[in-house]
């Protein structure tokens, strides 16, 4: 089980690194389609300084860049970011015993889990059952494939995505917290690294 989730934990990292590359790309687009023009007059190639010359500010490459931000952040909170790795205000949390501090885990994973239930068919309507969402296209951006405008609803779908990998977790902490404890936290990890105590 810890093989699977290693190489789902890789896969999810490789493809949140692509989705980054490739905003570093359009980036790089974006920048030498809008300064092309002033500068083809270094160019020592006559072709290649005329078609720079020619060259005028490509509007996509706001659009696109934007849409994989989203993604990016969304995804990465959802796969790659640990729970232990979240920011967290856990002095309260810090100060009880582990006692405490598996109820304290195993309500807190409840609160979470009844919050993300309720509002998660509310945001699927508005996502995915919404007609508005279908109809209204990002209009400077196509599938390449068939030529058609992105929908809107792909802007806020990793939005459902982090629900439903919250929704997981939550249930994920519900189990772990009673059947070994709380979770470790970022400073048990600490601790135990410092002491050499990894029990």
């Amino acid at each position: 089980m810890t093989f699977l989730f290693s190489r789902l934990s890789r896969l999810a990292e490789f493809i949140a690194a692509m989705a980054l590359a490739a905003v570093f790309v359009v980036f790089l687009v974006q920048i030498f389609s809008r300064y092309a023009a002033k500068i083809a007059w270094l160019m020592p190639i006559p072709s290649i300084s005329n078609w720079m010359s020619l060259l005028e500010p490509i509007g996509w490459t706001v659009n696109l860049i934007s849409l994989l931000w989203v993604w990016i952040v969304f995804f990465g909170a959802a796969f790659i970011v640990r729970s232990r790795d979240h920011v967290t205000f856990d002095v309260l949390y810090l100060a009880m015993s582990h006692k405490t501090r598996r109820v304290m885990a195993i309500l807190s994973a409840i609160g979470l889990l009844i919050a993300m239930v309720y509002s998660f068919p509310a945001m699927w309507d508005l996502v995915f059952a919404n007609r508005l969402m279908e109809l209204k296209k990002i209009q400077t951006l196509s599938v390449p494939f068939t030529g058609d405008k992105i929908p809107m609803k792909w802007l806020f779908a990793p939005y459902v995505l982090l629900m439903v990998s919250v929704i997981a977790r939550a249930l994920w902490q519900i189990v772990y917290s009673l059947r070994f404890g709380a979770p470790e936290t970022a400073v048990d990890a600490i601790v135990s690294d410092a002491t050499g105590d990894h029990s």
